[in-house]
């Protein structure tokens, strides 16, 4: 969310969600905010607060550098991004 409020990030058409959220920077921000407040407070909820800390950023700059490196590549889609949540889904509840 923050990467698509950003003004020098390259923007593509997808669906109409990413345009809403081009539209409307300011509440995109917050919002994606207090979702990074939330899986932080919930990390060191479940790990303490120096494992839930440092998971939280170590999460954070991997996903993070993910995101910048394949994003202009228009490597991952809304399909690749489909499949790997199923695929780890079913991963999670059939064989582990």
């Amino acid at each position: 969310m923050l990467y698509n409020s950003s003004k020098r990030a390259i923007k593509y058409r997808g669906f109409g969600f990413e345009n809403w959220m081009n539209s409307h920077t300011t509440f995109t921000k917050l919002f994606a905010m207090f979702l990074g407040v939330c899986a932080l407070v919930a990390a060191i909820f479940i790990f303490g607060i120096g494992g839930g800390v440092l998971l939280f950023g170590m999460v954070l700059m991997t996903l993070g550098s993910v995101v910048v490196l394949l994003t202009p590549l228009q490597l991952v889609t809304y399909k690749s991004v489909f499949l790997l949540f199923f695929s780890a889904l079913f991963i999670e509840f059939f064989v582990l």
